[in-house]
């Protein structure tokens, strides 16, 4: 579906960045992988590297630091395709909202909706034509209590897809978020952040890591739990030119989980 397509893909060495990065690969995408780290990012180079697609070219940046950006983006020129799979940092998980300090709420919110404006404005520049995804939460729509700013900082996301669809539509260029409940295998299996993040609410929930796992991965009708593989296969047809009709909108990939 991503033949002759060129993909970057933001938090490319994680758990959900990774498996975009390899599905888009499968079918055909150029990818540039950025991310925090840079074993993390060779691993999943060396992964596209097995299928026998073209190398995927890797870049350690922080992406809070607006002109490193934009500087990247200037270097890897025309893009087809931007994914925002930087992981959202939610601030105290199992806490009240009352219990915390301002800074505690405010900066995870600012810090996720900066990283998606610098994603996004760089990559756009770029883009004729092309279509640009994020990544929300169920918490957007849904109030959870004591899941922090998980909420918050999604809505803004959620928000700033339709407003950049707006703007970006007479360019041609599509802006689709994907709305994914908690997948269990990114704590369990892929070595994702979400494990630090699930272990301290369990801590200050008085429950177990298993018990929070399970939680997060239940209320499904399909009955099992939503995978990063399911996530990227959405991702790249989202990508696609199938999906031509679709964007100022949010997918809700949480398997049901979170009905509409």
């Amino acid at each position: 579906m991503l033949s002759q397509k060129k993909a970057t893909v933001y938090g490319g060495g994680g758990a959900i960045g990774g498996e975009i990065a390899r599905v888009f690969a499968a079918q055909g995408a150029r990818v540039h992988l950025v991310g925090r780290t840079a074993p993390a990012l060779e691993a999943v180079a060396a992964d596209i590297g097995s299928l026998g697609r073209e190398p995927a070219e890797t870049k350690v940046l922080d992406v809070l630091d607006e002109r490193a950006v934009n500087a990247y983006a200037a270097q890897v020129g025309k893009l087809d395709i931007c994914v925002n799979a930087v992981a959202l940092e939610g601030g105290a998980q199992g806490m009240p909202l009352i219990e915390m300090s301002a800074d505690t709420v405010v900066q995870p919110i600012a810090d996720a909706v900066r990283t998606a404006f610098n994603i996004a404005k760089a990559a756009a520049v770029h883009m004729t034509n092309g279509v640009i995804i994020m990544l929300s939460t169920p918490m957007a729509r849904v109030p959870v209590a004591t899941t922090g700013t998980f909420g918050s900082a999604s809505a803004a996301l959620e928000t700033m897809t339709r407003q950049l669809a707006a703007e970006l539509g007479p360019r041609g260029t599509r802006v689709v978020c994907l709305r994914l409940t908690g997948i269990p295998e990114t704590a369990t299996r892929l070595g994702s952040q979400t494990e630090r993040v699930w272990r301290d609410a369990a801590a200050r929930l008085g429950m177990s890591f298993e018990q929070v796992v399970e939680a997060a991965g239940a209320g499904s009708p399909l009955g099992e739990p939503l995978t990063v593989n399911r996530v990227a296969e959405l991702a790249a047809f989202v990508a696609s030119d199938h999906a031509r009709a679709l964007t100022g909108t949010v997918l809700n990939a949480s398997g049901g989980a979170v009905p509409d």
